[in-house]
């Protein structure tokens, strides 16, 4: 029997969507009789929980807890909640990094392969030891790209600190079995620009192991938004383009992160800001807004693609993207017709939010979600990509 481990910062309880779909992938993975366990942090973002009992995990040692998630066992090495002061952040995922060389030493003959899922984007440290140090092969997923994104953003502040973390980066795509990525623009660029083998780069869309949600019965002046609300997000930038449309829409905000309180101060009778809920409570709360935002800084293009896209998709959403004309995410919406895309630099967004007042335009986005649902972002087609690599 294949034995594999998936090692991911996030899993379940954290209701964070990759972590979700990390965990969707190993429990499909199970079902199809391989021997899987999941690698993680303690809880990151806790909201409705005071201790990790409460979560669900039980502790067996000083830093080591363990709970299940569809009959897969997960191991998960204690950790700080996460923190938005960027040095505390880095120090937490180093504190996390020790612990888990730590693991992969003790357990290093229980697996023939481990799938590495990149954020944190200093995971590639946890690639490089697996695979050049333990001898397993590693599948690496970057689904955001370090050191460009941290790099447009002026996250590093230092031109040799973006030096030595491209050139990390670059020798773990390099060295490793397989490198997943989440979009063809994505491959292209790693392809010309970090020169890394087409060969070993692999195109897999996300998918919501979620039950579709039924389309909303009315079309109305609703949307919404839920996930973290940081620079990359750029929600502030959204607001303040949205408060100059005429098309008196209404902005329902879900979230948490560096700029939740500046969002705050933002909100007013047309934009509503909430803490996050639980995915049950949000598929509740949003049954009857047709409309979801995925947002993006319009400096990030081919570098990242936000996961929460596919979670809208199973909700049946029509999508309003803000992002860069020419970014993953715009192609991604107008390839497959999935709703309309925002471009930053746009001045008046009134013409693209007149496009949703097409009730033809709108049924045909419908049945766009319903397709994309029920093949290129199914569960079985998904899963079936990942376990072709091992």
């Amino acid at each position: 029997m294949k034995r594999v481990l998936f090692h991911s910062l996030t899993i379940p309880p954290d209701q964070v969507s990759t972590g979700k779909l990390v965990a969707d992938i190993a429990s499909k993975f199970k079902e199809n009789n391989i021997d899987v366990e999941i690698l993680a942090s303690t809880p990151q973002y806790r909201f409705d929980a005071e201790t990790f009992s409460d979560e669900g995990l039980m502790k067996i040692s000083r830093n080591v807890y363990i709970s299940s998630y569809e009959g897969v066992k997960i191991t998960h090495l204690s950790s700080s909640k996460r923190s938005f002061s960027r040095t505390k952040r880095f120090a937490q995922w180093i504190g996390y990094h020790i612990k888990s060389i730590n693991y992969l030493i003790k357990n290093r003959k229980n697996f023939d392969t481990v799938f590495i899922f990149s954020y944190p984007p200093t995971m590639n440290l946890i690639a490089i030891f697996t695979k050049k140090i333990l001898k397993i092969n590693t599948i690496y997923s970057v689904w955001e790209l370090y050191p460009e994104i941290a790099n447009k953003l002026n996250e590093l502040n230092f031109q040799f600190l973006h030096k030595i973390f491209m050139s990390i980066d670059n020798y773990c795509l390099k060295n490793i079995d397989y490198v997943v990525v989440n979009s063809d623009q994505l491959k292209k660029y790693m392809i010309e620009n970090r020169k890394i083998q087409k060969e070993k780069i692999k195109v897999i869309y996300h998918f919501a192991n979620e039950p579709e949600v039924p389309r909303c019965k009315k079309i109305t002046k609703d949307i919404m938004y839920a996930g973290n609300l940081g620079t990359p997000q750029n929600i502030e930038s959204f607001i303040n383009t949205f408060s100059t449309s005429s098309k008196d829409y209404n902005l329902t905000i879900f979230g948490s992160g560096s700029q939740y309180q500046k969002i705050c101060d933002l909100s007013n009778s047309f934009i509503k800001v909430n803490q996050y809920v639980s995915r049950e409570k949000l598929a509740i709360l949003t049954s009857e807004i047709p409309f979801a935002l995925v947002s993006l800084s319009s400096e990030i293009t081919v570098e990242g693609f936000p996961g929460k896209t596919f979670d809208y998709l199973k909700m049946n959403k029509i999508l309003i993207g803000y992002s860069n004309s020419e970014s993953s995410l715009a192609k991604f919406i107008e390839k497959y017709q999935l709703g309309i895309n925002i471009d930053p630099d746009d001045k008046d967004i009134d013409i693209k939010l007149s496009m949703l007042e097409d009730e033809i335009f709108l049924n045909q986005i419908y049945s766009n979600i319903s397709e994309m649902n029920n093949h290129f972002a199914s569960v079985d087609l998904v899963v079936k990509q990942y376990m072709e690599l091992i």
